[in-house]
């Protein structure tokens, strides 16, 4: 099977597979190196770029981003890029050959893709790290909001064991407060916040427990799996992104009824395409074009009254622009409302009211990933990580960062 996927590769002179992956994974040599049967020498040039294929081959939204770009996708089928790296990832070891440990002390906070990523690039560098996550086990986001269907967990306890056997201290159910960041500061030669976007936007609702944000309510069901208290047998989930597939592909497991309420149409949802389907093949139902005005809460309902939307013209970023239609106002019931509207970062813990515009952010504090970013994807905060860490160590030796 991985001798058809390979060979299928043109090998082109200008890959433009590798222009469509955040990442710039030098995708078309791993897959010579596959073809030669050289498996070896494939894990080497996929790990040279990326530390965390394991990840990428299975949450990457890869029809926009390296498949998405395969000149074979033009007239057929492209390239079946992630399935090549799974294979790679899967049954071959990631290069741990590092140099001795210097005597630096790093604190990361934050567990996630970026930070994960952070923390091997510095291990290549002869320096070692430790830890602070929060939850029990680390992964960020990928841990606390995708379900176990989509993603098997026990991966992340493989890189775990990894990265604690090259050095890295992970110090568990540690959340570091504002009051606390001095100090940790002035303990280590650089600290690096690697904290996500886990801030949820409500539109201005109050939560509780039939109005909640796409992330508490992955939380509640990864986490606590605590689908008994869900209220009601109909939600509605308000988004089109991929935090709303996951809430509601997660809730048509437990409830009899979920529609995705979406204010465009579906070419323009943002969501990874294989999701939406999967959702669809679900029973999952759709409603494009539409949009919530208020929410109405009852004794044992919520009122929503939702508007209908008209896309306009196209905007910088590829998307239409979006606008209510005057009198198309009407309500619907429902047991539960899950706003998957979006997320931001707190950053209140570095005396930021909003995203810094460069990685090194005072003295010898950083901030890398998501936190800033904004919320990308897995492959996205990877990449930063590795450049954060480039400035990190810049920073060490007494450079500019």
């Amino acid at each position: 099977m991985i001798t058809e996927l390979t060979a299928y590769c043109l090998s082109c002179p200008k890959p433009k597979c590798e222009t469509g992956c955040p990442c710039g994974n030098h995708i078309r040599d791993y897959i010579k190196a596959m073809k030669d049967g050289d498996i070896e020498k494939a894990a080497a040039v996929l790990y040279s770029v990326n530390p965390l294929p394991e990840l990428t081959s299975r949450l990457c939204d890869c029809d926009r981003q390296c498949q998405g770009h395969c000149v074979r996708g033009m007239r057929g089928e492209p390239v079946q890029i992630q399935q090549i790296e799974r294979y790679i990832s899967d049954h071959s070891k990631r290069p741990v050959g590092f140099p001795v440990a210097g005597d630096k002390k790093i604190a990361v906070i934050g567990s996630g893709p970026a930070a994960l990523s952070l923390v091997y690039e510095l291990r290549q560098n002869g320096c070692t790290a430790t830890i602070y996550e929060k939850e029990e086990q680390i992964g960020g986001a990928i841990y606390t909001g995708i379900p176990d269907y989509r993603f098997d967990k026990t991966i992340l306890e493989k890189i775990r064991e990894e990265w604690k056997a090259f050095g890295t201290e992970f110090r568990f159910g540690s959340e570091i407060r504002e009051e606390e960041l001095g100090a940790l500061c002035e303990e280590n030669d650089a600290v690096i916040l690697a904290v996500g976007a886990s801030v949820e936007n409500t539109a201005g609702f109050e939560t509780n427990d039939r109005i909640l944000g796409g992330l508490s309510l992955l939380y509640k069901l990864n986490i606590e799996k605590d689908a008994g208290s869900l209220p009601g047998k109909h939600a509605y989930v308000w988004g089109g992104g991929n935090v709303a597939m996951d809430c509601a592909r997660s809730l048509i497991r437990h409830i009899d009824d979920v529609t995705v309420l979406y204010r465009r149409s579906l070419k323009e949802m943002p969501a990874n395409g294989r999701e939406i389907e999967e959702a669809m093949a679900e029973g999952v139902k759709f409603a494009y074009l539409h949009n919530i005005k208020e929410v109405r809460q009852e004794s044992d309902h919520l009122v929503l009254t939702v508007c209908e939307m008209e896309l306009g013209e196209t905007g910088s970023d590829g998307r239409a622009s979006v606008t209510e239609k005057a009198g198309t106002l009407t309500e619907v019931e429902t047991d539960m409302l899950v706003m998957a509207i979006g997320q931001k970062t707190d950053l209140h813990i570095a005396g930021l009211s909003e995203r810094p515009a460069a990685h090194h952010i005072g003295n010898n504090l950083f901030i890398c990933g998501d936190a800033f970013t904004g919320p990308k994807t897995v492959v996205k905060a990877i990449r930063d990580g590795k450049e954060t860490a480039q400035e990190v160590l810049k920073y060490l030796e007494g450079g500019d960062s």
